[in-house]
């Protein structure tokens, strides 16, 4: 007797299935985990706990101690750098190959620096911020800022009074 072709391929899936089957039933209580392996890791080194200069102060005299005050400081460069930092600028006025930098101070007197004025000079204006720079080649970036907020009222003379108002004065 003769199978035919079609009848083959379900007759040995059928059978693949049920060998499946069989072999699922009789394994599955042999698996067991693999046994627990510790991981690789690389070796670590602490990293060195010195203070760095940075630090250095707020180590020595936390900032919340009632007796931390301010260091003393006597450096007239360093408040001079202070100066310029707190003033604002307020105008940079350029003529040829001149520029002259006026700032406010924060007491309200005006502070001039050319590019030849010592321990400051002006090096450069972009039409927003102006750069100064130190003998020391410290440097400095102030923004361009309007004008005093408390301007003076400006008093109109009797020319401007006529401009304004032509009718008063025929």
């Amino acid at each position: 007797m003769m199978l035919k072709p079609w009848y083959l391929g379900p007759v040995l899936t059928a059978v693949a299935l049920v060998a499946s089957a069989y072999w699922w039933q009789a394994e599955k209580d042999r698996w067991a985990p693999p046994e627990a392996r510790r991981p690789d890791l690389p070796k670590v080194e602490p990293i060195p706990q010195t203070a760095s200069m940075r630090a250095r102060q707020a180590l020595e005299r936390p900032v919340f101690w009632v007796s931390r005050r301010p260091l003393d400081v006597d450096d007239k460069k360093g408040s001079v750098a202070r100066e310029l930092t707190q003033s604002r600028l307020t105008a940079v006025l350029e003529s040829g190959g001149e520029r002259v930098a006026i700032l406010q101070r924060a007491d309200g007197s005006t502070l001039k620096i050319t590019a030849v004025t010592q321990p400051w000079r002006i090096v450069s204006f972009d039409g927003r911020k102006a750069v100064f720079a130190s003998a020391d080649e410290g440097q400095v970036e102030r923004p361009l800022e309007a004008g005093s907020l408390a301007a003076a009222p400006v008093k109109l003379g009797p020319v401007a009074d006529r401009a304004r108002n032509p009718a008063a004065s025929q």
